[in-house]
């Protein structure tokens, strides 16, 4: 019966359902490199770093020049950061905030901005979006003269407001990241205008907008976030569906009579 493969279809969405995000490549793109070299500078014009230091942070930048570089010259310069680091790659996002937390609020930007990053990164992966976004656009404001994942963060902020079922903001930051970052990894380019594509393609009331409404009933639901907005797009899920189902019948019992009278 069509109402039972509307069941089908609904909950096999339920199932499929993932994480929208995955870790993010950066690639060496101008701002990259206007980050490096400004992070040489700063290194270079410190007192408190000892010369045999800076020749190491020096060596490594020039040898790697990757956003991975300033990462590795951070650690070299505040040793607790490689823990930090590793944190946000596990599921503990309570020990993501206890290391990185404190290292997001530095008095060194650099260091500031890269745990933010690592930071946000870590309440993407545990679909924590609503904490993750100001975050976000701190790196993709204020923080990004000194963060060389600003890209990045453009991506995880489009990501973010999908979740957040913000469609409209999410379309519009993804086609930032595109026209900005024309040299960020093919794949993420890719990735965001598929994203920008299904947005686009859903419709009020119809399936794909009860499987996204669903997606974030189930996400707020898991971290028990049973809240007024929660209850709220409940309902409309329940009457969604209600009103597909009916129209399914209406279809069937239609197809059916046409049928019998012939």
């Amino acid at each position: 019966m069509e109402r039972n493969r509307l069941f089908q279809t609904v909950f096999g969405c339920l199932i499929a359902a993932g994480m929208l995000c995955t870790s993010v490549a950066s690639a060496v793109d101008s701002h990259t490199q206007e980050v490096l070299t400004s992070f040489l500078k700063h290194v270079e014009a410190s007192g408190s770093i000892d010369a045999t230091r800076k020749s190491e942070i020096k060596e490594l930048i020039q040898s790697e020049f990757s956003s991975d570089a300033l990462t590795d010259s951070l650690i070299k310069l505040y040793p607790e950061y490689s823990e930090a680091v590793e944190s946000s790659d596990d599921e503990n996002l309570n020990q993501a905030i206890k290391l990185l937390g404190p290292l997001a609020d530095s008095d060194d930007k650099f260091l500031a901005a890269d745990a933010s990053f690592y930071l946000a990164r870590a309440m993407m992966n545990d679909e924590r979006f609503e904490d993750a976004m100001p975050r976000l656009e701190q790196l993709i404001g204020k923080m990004g003269s000194h963060s060389v994942h600003q890209g990045s963060a453009q991506y995880f902020k489009g990501v973010a407001q999908a979740g957040l079922l913000k469609n409209q903001d999410a379309i519009q930051s993804f086609m930032e990241f595109i026209s900005k970052n024309p040299d960020a990894a093919e794949r993420l380019r890719v990735s965001a205008w598929r994203q920008v594509q299904q947005l686009q393609a859903i419709q009020e009331g119809k399936l794909d907008d009860v499987h996204q409404r669903m997606d974030y009933s189930r996400r707020r639901l898991t971290q028990i976030e049973t809240g007024e907005k929660t209850q709220e797009e409940q309902d409309k899920i329940v009457g969604m569906l209600t009103k597909l189902i009916k129209e399914a019948e209406k279809k069937e019992c239609s197809s059916n009579c046409k049928k019998g009278g012939t």
